[in-house]
């Protein structure tokens, strides 16, 4: 794994010259051990910019160190910790404090271990993490009829449709989404910004929420402010043409011109709708940075692709006023124009309510521009921590709650049925230490009990499975960077199933056969303790033979307790199942509750570790069954 950041080398921190001193006094510097680089980041990803104290706790070890976070990394470096599990924890003024485990390696060819915790401010909601509430019908109405409302400029009409949905979710983000583009479209800067800001405050804050407070600040001649806020829209979707265009406006505002250029280049890669508003913005920056040349062969270059555009007009002016100047300095950011509120995307149901998540490969999250991972370095590691958890356990069981929906064409559900069942998984070991898991309902799949009569099988199983030797060998693996889940720093891994391989790493049960279906998917992982948190996945292409246009699958994992607390197993908290089947749409929420371990020895019950508050919904995913051996 490379990790392209700077140790502290001309001054080490406290913790490194402390361990050093440990063992040096102590006598084993010989033991295994590994030095641990901890970086420290804000939620956007970047290193933070104030003082953090890192503590390093070993317990077997008997290690206790700290020492403050140096230079622009903000890293703290601790030499010569031993092998074994570590606790983390990082604390600075203005921000929650910030905990996290680790199990520190030796390895053969790097002696380096980097850990990142990212730490998220006193004011953000501590729920960020939970599960966001279920959107009542009534209030998906409301929101219908003003969406309805303001695409046909009845602004009153809407006005009222979003008052009362106001006052049915106070809190919800959509909502006051949808009336701050109202106020835009009323011209209504302070008000629009003002709405855009309390959907931004929310613990589920969108793109298109920090794109409209950034649009909206960018109007008011907040341009610092404005870049800011579209920085973070940006680490929510790194392709994001209105995100890059917007902020090309912000920063030349700010006459950072290496900046806007770069990201009014990224926004005419696009080659989209707004790509000539891009164009002709790039132009205006190269203009303005004093490059006289390269302004007038995109300017003809605009006036020739969109003729008959504005930005045709734009040019032809931008043409007369490189004319008309002496020198290059005489061209200034008051001739760059702010990007006009056609750059935001059009309200409507399914740009604010969807019927189901966006698929993986167009909702590409942000990551950390500077660092680098390497995707079997990751898979090995998720692998071995996911057996050593395992290697003791034979089977656990559960009470599976099930709720089928069916929703219409705007995303309305309606026919909500239910169920229960008996949920058992079985952990079988084989021969070379791998394990593999085994489910089922009422003593088989419950296929006949289904809504659909489809079983849903492997809800503990992806986040195991998609890292399994037999499984995995099957899948293209890409690391796509350092990202975020639930605050915690996170690997996000993008995986594809390899044309004509057989993976079964998913299946789909009907009452006469199984199908083997092809993936594509996104998992995250923890940076410091590699536990899976969060597995999405699609269909790698339609499966015709079953007429499944759409499968998304999305499962939230987090760390339950067991044995008085002494020990975690990593479950999912949640899944979501959305389908598009037979040319209808369904939605299965799975909810497990009632947990039994058993272990090889032991039998005990299953509760939540203190300070973890699990989603009220515990839904599940499908999977598979072991691959059949060679």
């Amino acid at each position: 794994m490379l990790v392209p950041l700077t140790p502290a080398t001309s001054a080490q921190s406290v913790g490194a010259l402390q361990s050093d001193r440990y063992f040096t006094e102590s006598g084993i510097s010989s033991a295994p051990s590994a030095s641990v680089y901890v970086s420290v980041r804000e939620s956007t990803g970047l290193p933070v910019d104030k003082n953090a104290t890192v503590k390093l706790l070993c317990p077997l070890a008997g290690i206790n160190l700290n020492g403050p976070t140096q230079g622009t990394a903000a890293q703290v470096q601790f030499n010569n910790i031993p092998v074994g599990d570590c606790n983390i924890e990082v604390s600075a003024a203005g921000y929650r404090t910030a905990k996290d485990r680790t199990e520190v390696l030796q390895s053969s060819t790097n002696h380096i271990q980097y850990v990142f915790i990212y730490l998220h401010p006193e004011s953000e909601s501590a729920t960020a993490a939970l599960r966001p509430p279920a959107v009542p019908l009534g209030l998906l109405k409301e929101m219908d009829k003003a969406i309805e409302a303001l695409q046909k400029k009845k602004i009153d009409d809407a006005r009222k449709h979003l008052d009362k949905a106001a006052r049915l979710s106070p809190s919800n983000p959509d909502v006051a989404y949808l009336q701050g583009t109202m106020e835009l479209d009323q011209h209504n800067l302070p008000a629009a910004e003002q709405y855009f800001q309390k959907a931004v405050n929310s613990p589920r804050a969108s793109e298109r929420a920090l794109l409209g407070l950034g649009y909206a600040q960018l109007q008011s001649n907040q341009p610092g402010d404005a870049a800011q806020t579209l920085e973070k829209a940006l680490q929510l979707n790194t392709t994001s043409e209105r995100g890059h265009l917007l902020l090309a406006n912000a920063y030349a505002q700010l006459q950072e011109y290496s900046k806007a250029r770069e990201h009014a280049q990224r926004a005419a890669a696009f080659n989209s709708e707004n790509a000539a508003s891009a164009r002709t913005l790039l132009a205006q920056i190269l203009a303005a940075e004093g490059n006289r040349e390269g302004a007038k062969l995109e300017y003809q270059a605009i006036s020739h692709d969109f003729p008959n555009s504005p930005s045709a007009v734009a040019a032809k002016n931008g043409m007369e006023g490189l004319a008309s100047t002496s020198a290059p300095s005489e061209t200034s950011v008051s001739a760059i124009p702010k990007i006009e509120n056609s750059v935001l995307a059009p309200v409507s149901a399914a740009s604010v309510s969807t019927w189901a998540p966006p698929n993986v490969d167009t909702d590409v999250p942000g990551v950390a521009k500077d660092v680098t991972c390497s995707a079997e370095d990751i898979v090995e590691r998720t692998s071995k921590n996911t057996v050593h958890q395992l290697e003791n356990l034979e089977k656990f069981l559960a009470t599976e709650h099930i709720q089928h929906e069916e929703i219409n064409s705007r995303g309305e559900v309606s026919q909500v049925r239910e169920k229960d069942f008996s949920y058992m998984v079985f952990i079988d070991h084989d021969k070379d230490g791998l394990v593999f898991l085994n489910e089922n309902r009422n003593g088989g799949t419950g296929t006949d009990s289904f809504p659909t009569s489809l079983a849903t099988v492997g809800l503990v199983s992806l986040g195991v499975d998609v890292f399994h030797p037999g499984f995995s060998k099957a899948l293209d693996f890409k690391c796509e960077g350092l990202g975020q889940w639930r605050g915690m720093a996170a690997w996000v891994l993008h995986f594809e199933q390899r044309p004509n391989v057989k993976s079964y790493l998913r299946l789909w049960e009907t009452r006469t056969r199984t199908v083997e279906i092809p993936l594509k998917g996104r998992v995250w992982v923890a940076a410091s303790s590699y536990d899976v948190l969060h597995v999405e996945s699609d269909l790698r292409e339609p499966m015709k033979e079953l007429e499944l246009t759409r499968d998304h699958l999305a499962i939230d994992y987090g760390p339950v307790a067991f044995n008085g607390g002494k020990t975690e197993l990593w479950l999912p908290w949640y899944a979501d199942m959305y389908l598009e089947l037979h040319g209808k749409r369904y939605h299965h929420n799975h909810t497990l509750s009632n947990f039994s371990l058993f272990g090889v020895d032991t039998d005990s019950k299953i509760g939540l570790p203190k300070g973890y508050v699990p989603p009220p919904d515990v839904q599940n995913q499908e999977h598979p069954q072991p691959p059949p051996s060679n």
